[in-house]
């Protein structure tokens, strides 16, 4: 089977999982509704029983925060190990599907669909902002334009891109370490806390004997994590060519 072919039948798979995207149309109306309200409040175009609505408002904020940051964790984990638990992987490569594209195919739907997900979540309350306080915006761009060069505003993107790349395959091989049980998720955390660990050893003595920091902190960041990736891709393929299934 072709690469693209691999591809598209996981994207397919992926955005017609029925109940995650309740999940995520409810979060998006749970977004959309905290971020419309509370601009009419700021904007004092509400003006009913202000103490019961502001109550009601931070805890809408409050839940919409703790469920797209939960969100963000269960479901790629979820799209990771839905093969073991329905228990098809077998069956997939049984059909002649390479073990190492399924791999890469895999991540790179992972990532794309988490993208769109989270995207379509905070879609309004980006437009809302955008139009409500559209000179905030435009005067926080030039202060950004202003303040910082080109090269660190590419070193932060391009370190928060790999990074989370990098906790995606981090994640993957967590899960195909544990054959997609819910140990996988501790196993990412225990991951998590020893690439911290390392990642500390090397950036502490760097804050106290550099003047640049910050542009040499993301830099390090991203060599960091581009090692990262290195290592967890040998070690979950791996162990998927080697695994039993």
């Amino acid at each position: 089977m072709e690469l693209k072919n691999i591809f598209k039948m996981e994207m397919f798979k992926n955005r017609n999982d029925k109940p995650y995207l309740l999940v995520i149309a409810i979060l998006t109306a749970m977004a959309a509704v905290a971020s419309i309200v509370g601009v009419l409040m700021i904007e004092g175009l509400i003006h009913s029983d202000m103490s019961t609505l502001l109550v009601i408002e931070i805890l809408l904020v409050v839940f919409t925060v703790i469920g797209l940051f939960i969100f963000s964790l269960l479901y790629p984990f979820h799209l990771l190990n839905v093969d073991y638990k329905n228990k098809v992987i077998s069956l997939i490569f049984a059909s002649g599907v390479s073990r190492g594209k399924f791999y890469f195919v895999k991540i790179s739907a992972t990532i794309l669909s988490t993208l769109i997900a989270v995207f379509v979540i905070l879609f309004i309350p980006m437009v809302t902002f955008l139009i409500a306080y559209t000179d905030v915006f435009v005067g926080a761009v030039q202060n950004i334009i202003a303040n910082f060069s080109s090269s660190d505003i590419v070193s932060v993107l391009l370190s928060a891109t790999i990074g989370f790349v990098a906790s995606i395959v981090m994640l993957t091989t967590a899960v195909i370490i544990t054959k997609g049980k819910t140990s996988g998720i501790f196993l990412f955390f225990g991951f998590s806390f020893a690439v911290s660990t390392v990642q500390s050893m090397f950036s502490v003595p760097l804050f106290f004997s550099m003047e640049n920091f910050t542009n040499l902190y993301f830099n390090l960041a991203t060599i960091f994590s581009i090692i990262q990736i290195v290592v967890f891709v040998l070690i979950g393929l791996n162990v998927l060519k080697k695994q039993n299934l």
